[in-house]
């Protein structure tokens, strides 16, 4: 005997099994996202930490800088803060530290070093008339010398802009200035700073800083010579620059006053990195007096 379907039973049986699958792919798509929410989860503790061992790549350079402020040592390319130690591990992942400081540059916006500021940039193989251009960005006048230009010059740029008229506030303003392109910045950028250096210390700066100041090139092969066996003194400057000008003396200093610390974090594949400047005259406790997150 044959036996009637009933139309009702198969409905429900449709509908069951597309309720089934529907709370299938509602499961899988909850899975999905619950693993997914771990993940970025564990990426944002990742980051978390990351910035976190940076820090800490910071706080600990500037203890250094202050222990050999304390002893009151010449700054030197083999002082304890200038010594590359490599990524180090710490807590979940690895911290990185490079330290340099800024009396090895050429500081733009020191009185007493702006005779050597054409020097430099025809060593780098750039215009000395973009001293003018210089110059006029940050004296208080709106009137141009014969190679800068004032307010009326950089009103007519596009887009439109004007000049500081104070001091430089980081090296990266440059690129503002007439004339200072992209190229001719990135020439300049490991040779000067803005950071408020008085003076170049021989035990650190390039041959190129010390021939735009001392403007003798056996005089600088003496201190480079020199340095190479022990760290220089303020006696020992000027030992090694007989006859040489109260200025040159003065434009010269065995200790700087300001560092870049440079710190990286890392946690697996997350980096953050930081850059702070560290004020850390002599006899002075140590202060991070700007900082900036250059990544993440």
């Amino acid at each position: 005997m044959s036996r009637r379907r009933n139309p009702e039973r198969g409905v429900v049986l449709v509908a069951a099994v597309t309720a089934l699958a529907l709370m299938s792919v509602l499961a899988l798509g909850l899975a999905e996202t619950t693993v997914l929410d771990e993940r970025l989860a564990e990426k944002s503790l990742a980051a978390l930490q990351a910035a976190a061992l940076a820090r800490s790549g910071v706080a600990v350079a500037a203890v250094v800088l202050a222990e050999t402020g304390a002893a009151g040592a010449p700054d030197t390319l083999g002082a304890p803060w200038a010594v590359d130690v490599g990524r180090q591990p710490l807590g979940p992942g690895w911290v990185e530290v490079h330290v340099e400081d800024e009396a090895r540059k050429l500081d733009l916006n020191a009185p007493g070093l702006a005779d050597a500021e054409p020097r430099l940039l025809a060593l780098l193989g750039l215009d000395p008339g973009l001293v003018d251009a210089l110059m006029d960005w940050t004296d208080a006048d709106d009137v141009p010398r014969p190679r800068g230009a004032e307010r009326d010059w950089y009103l007519a740029q596009t887009p439109p802009r004007v000049p500081r008229n104070a001091p430089f506030a980081s090296v990266g303003e440059l690129a503002l200035v007439r004339g200072i392109d992209a190229a001719a910045l990135a020439r300049l950028r490991p040779y000067v700073t803005v950071a408020g250096e008085h003076a170049v210390n021989p035990n650190t700066a390039s041959r190129e800083v010390l021939l735009a100041v001392v403007q003798d090139a056996a005089a600088v092969d003496r201190l480079l010579a020199a340095r190479g066996r022990r760290p220089l003194a303020a006696e020992d400057i000027a030992a090694l620059l007989p006859g040489t000008t109260d200025s040159v003396r003065l434009a010269l200093t065995p200790r700087g006053q300001h560092y870049v610390v440079r710190a990286v974090g890392g946690v697996g594949a997350v980096r953050r990195t930081v850059e702070a400047t560290v004020s850390g005259p002599a006899g002075v406790e140590s202060e991070v007096v700007a900082w900036r997150t250059v990544d993440g």
